[in-house]
């Protein structure tokens, strides 16, 4: 856990007098920063966030209210504390700072004691939230890890595409410097998790491009609303089922009610859930990776032009079976981690576990210990390192 002492505070005053006094009363405290205006502030964020800003109201240019509006804003910064600064005692004024997401308000001229009291208060409430989410988003990845999990043993195909979603779905993350929505890559591990109901056989005709029969297909096309209704009972789960739920159709209304950034964090997360879901069908069917981004290309009005070139980007980097020795292991020999190189096809000719699906330890469990007799081949197929 982060401690007090390694806080960081950005103090932002165009009157060099002031910035002398903050810097004097917290610089032995915190590791302290100085912007003298307010285009400074903003630069001095995005090179090294603060973990709390003092920020002077009246400052020429861009005021202290305009600085705060852009980083509230901008959903990197927008949980930073922001405490203005001023010598304007005017309810009015202080009213709008807290309606731009300020904190508290520090008056001019300082006192030494105050200051130092208001951003040690603050700096504890912040790391205290920190901790929290930390803890939220550790318990709850442990508790989606155990889902998937469960659906690697009920549904193995299903679960097999998952992991295929989910790094492609990072991969996507990475590219678009949205580490910090893990609701994204949690709506990845679980988008299929409404396939629990649905046979392996009926989504590997399904994907494969196989006939189905009516009902088969009107299953299928239910299991993100299952999934929605399933995660959605989670607490703190409420936009990863919303993205889950809009895996087939974007513009599916359940009447979610959001404030501006979890609108725009579902959208994103939608549309790059449906991407990777729609390449991985199209791979599945036969087609190359060129051929597949080709024809999702011709899709560029519904998941636009830097998605798709990002994601192009990803598949193009990712190592060809061309660049990949193959090796084949006995059941006994398989590791977790390892990536399959071939279907693992079942004595009835089911498709267990698809190609290109990593070895996790649930998986490891069911194909260790188990009988040669119980596949369509004595050995598996693994890549390994050309």
């Amino acid at each position: 856990m982060k401690k007090l002492s390694d806080c960081t505070v950005l103090v932002v005053d165009d009157t060099e007098a002031n910035v002398d006094i903050l810097v004097d009363a917290l610089g032995e405290l915190y590791d302290v920063s100085v912007a003298m205006d307010g285009r400074e502030a903003l630069e001095g964020v995005v090179e090294s966030p603060p973990d709390l800003i003092l920020l002077d109201i009246m400052m020429p240019e861009l005021d202290g209210y305009e600085v705060c509006r852009r980083l509230k804003g901008d959903a990197r910064y927008a949980k930073i504390p922001i405490i203005f600064l001023t010598a304007l005692t005017e309810v009015e004024n202080k009213t709008k700072g807290f309606q731009l997401g300020a904190v508290d308000y520090i008056t001019k001229p300082f006192e030494i004691a105050e200051v130092k009291a208001r951003v040690e208060t603050h700096l504890k409430l912040a790391l205290a939230e920190w901790e929290l989410q930390d803890l939220v988003v550790k318990t709850l990845g442990g508790a989606i890890e155990v889902l998937t999990e469960i659906l690697s043993v009920a549904n193995p195909t299903a679960f097999s595409r998952t992991s295929r979603l989910k790094r492609h779905a990072n991969g996507l993350m990475a590219a678009f410097n949205l580490k910090d929505f893990w609701q994204i890559r949690m709506a990845a591990m679980l988008s299929q998790i409404g396939c629990i109901a649905i046979s392996p056989e009926t989504i590997e005709k399904i994907f494969s491009g196989q006939k189905v029969l009516v009902e088969e297909e009107e299953a299928y096309k239910r299991h993100p609303q299952i999934g929605y209704e399933l995660i959605g009972k989670i607490p703190r789960l409420k936009e990863v089922a919303e993205i889950i739920v809009r895996q087939q159709d974007l513009q599916k209304n359940t009447g979610f009610q959001g404030d501006e950034r979890a609108q725009r964090l579902i959208q994103m997360g939608s549309q790059i859930l449906k991407l990777v879901l729609a390449y991985e069908k199209l791979t599945y069917s036969g087609k190359s990776s060129v051929d597949a981004m080709a024809e999702l290309k011709k899709s560029e009005r519904e998941y636009g032009p830097k998605l798709l070139e990002g994601f192009s980007r990803i598949v193009e980097s990712e190592p060809k079976p061309s660049q990949m020795k193959v090796r084949k292991i006995y059941p006994r020999d398989i590791a977790v981690g390892m990536v399959l190189a071939k279907d693992i096809i079942t004595s009835s000719g089911s498709v267990l576990v698809k190609t290109g699906t990593k070895i996790n330890p649930f998986l490891f469990e069911i194909l260790h210990d188990s009988s040669k007799s119980e596949y369509s081949e004595e050995t598996f197929e693994v890549f390994i390192p050309a």
